[in-house]
């Protein structure tokens, strides 16, 4: 009898084994090649364009959004953004090169202005420009025939905008000097505070930017 004990057991087990295997297939089921793919809950949401409506929209079960809105107009861009689209427009541009021909081009244009000198002027600014900056300085009084202006310390530069408009790459600089002019003997306490803007075509072959907009800041 005690022979049998190990056939039993096997037979038992086989049993288990048979019925199991019966639930699982009820359970699970068979494949039929239609079966979606689970998503990865660590992925990351597709870029989709920007859709209006869309923040109103119910988001999913579990409260993951489903979708990742790229490139929206309504929010402003980061200077960084808006200096990659001037690079991607003139990949020649580099910013520290241009800041340092800036504040050369700053100071000569102060200067040429300040004593009337218009052939200085006529390669540095725009023909809108060079008009405007004409007019003021045939309005001067003909007793006032100008003078040199003198920077006391140095010249502060940074970029405070950048942009593609048309064909046109612009950098709007905040410059910040201390300017003495003619006929005057103390330094200000305070700088001059301007906003200039410069631009180019990148598609031209002249390399030299042009002053098109003047504006003082803050």
């Amino acid at each position: 009898m005690s022979d049998n004990v190990p056939l039993i057991d096997i037979l038992i087990l086989a049993a288990i084994t048979i019925f199991l295997a019966f639930r699982l297939r009820a359970v699970l089921g068979r494949r039929t090649g239609d079966e979606r793919e689970q998503p990865n809950p660590f992925d990351r949401p597709p870029l989709v364009p920007l859709q209006r409506g869309l923040a109103d929209q119910p988001g999913p079960v579990g409260g993951r959004p489903t979708l990742v809105i790229d490139n929206d107009p309504t929010l402003p861009q980061s200077l960084d953004v808006r200096l990659s689209r001037v690079h991607e427009a003139d990949p020649t541009f580099e910013e520290r090169h241009f800041l340092t021909g800036a504040k050369a081009a700053f100071q000569m244009i102060v200067q040429a202005f300040a004593a009337g000198d218009l052939a200085a002027l006529r390669p540095l600014l725009s023909s809108h420009l060079y008009g405007e900056f004409g007019r003021a300085i045939s309005a001067r009084p003909k007793r006032d025939a100008g003078g040199p202006v003198r920077f006391e310390g140095p010249i502060e530069a940074e970029i405070a905008d950048a942009r593609v408009v048309g064909r046109e790459v612009q950098i709007q600089i905040r410059f910040a000097s201390r300017q003495v002019g003619p006929g005057e003997e103390h330094v200000p306490e305070e700088e001059s505070v301007d906003l200039w803007t410069f631009a180019r075509d990148p598609r031209s072959r002249d390399p030299n930017w042009q002053l098109v907009e003047t504006a003082t800041g803050h």
